[in-house]
């Protein structure tokens, strides 16, 4: 790994969890190496492992069945749903419905989450005019060719820290690891942010760390 441009990360004990995003830092078009999830098992005695996604968990579930019995938590929907052995929590109220329909109104195609709504990137622009045209308390996330819409304040995060909270841990004892928009809060979140070495160049030039290879290596 190489040095980013961050000011973190120079202090950190003992390394107790690791945060990664499931697009990029741990798969590649929907494709998980065997040997990444090699790495992950093997480091279970010693890590906790927590799954940070923008992904929709049904989503999520229909690629990769039985994926989150591999982490000790999983954080979906950029940040607005948090899983763990306990349940099932929402971190925030689901966008309002109004949002939605006026989408459709503009024929823009999206899917719903339990909080968020999932689009194009392409229509990034339409969703923040709903927004504003509605006078609603939501934001517009980008994860490269992918946007989404979740309440204000909401971003991976804060769901990194509702974990940790859950799980007994502490952010100065936690690696994050990402590769788009979306990552950036979440680097942040943690002691350390690394960035994959195909991150995009606004995430790695705010990573403490740029990791040699990219997405699953």
């Amino acid at each position: 790994a190489g040095e980013g441009s961050g000011e973190r990360g120079g202090g950190v004990g003992r390394v107790r969890s690791v945060a990664m995003d499931r697009d990029g830092p741990l798969a590649e078009d929907d494709h998980v190496p065997d040997t990444a999830m090699a790495a992950i098992k093997a480091s279970r005695g010693e890590l906790r492992m927590i799954l940070v996604t923008g992904r929709i968990s049904a989503d999520l579930d229909a690629a990769f069945p039985g994926l989150s019995s591999d982490f000790d938590a999983l954080v979906t929907e950029t940040g607005a749903v948090l899983h763990t052995r306990a349940g099932v929590r929402l971190l925030a109220s689901p966008v309002d419905p109004a949002v939605g329909q006026a989408l459709a109104g503009r024929s823009v195609r999206f899917r719903a989450g339990q909080v968020m709504l999932a689009l194009a990137g392409h229509d990034a622009a339409i969703a923040a005019e709903v927004i504003a045209g509605l006078g609603l308390d939501c934001q517009v996330a980008r994860n490269r060719a992918a946007a989404m819409i979740v309440p204000a304040g909401v971003t991976k995060g804060t769901g990194l820290l509702a974990a940790l909270d859950e799980l007994g841990l502490s952010a100065h004892n936690t690696i994050a690891i990402g590769d788009a928009e979306n990552d950036l809060a979440l680097l942040h979140s943690a002691e350390v942010g690394a960035a994959v070495a195909n991150a995009v160049p606004s995430l790695a030039a705010q990573a403490d760390r740029l990791l040699e290879f990219p997405d699953g290596g």
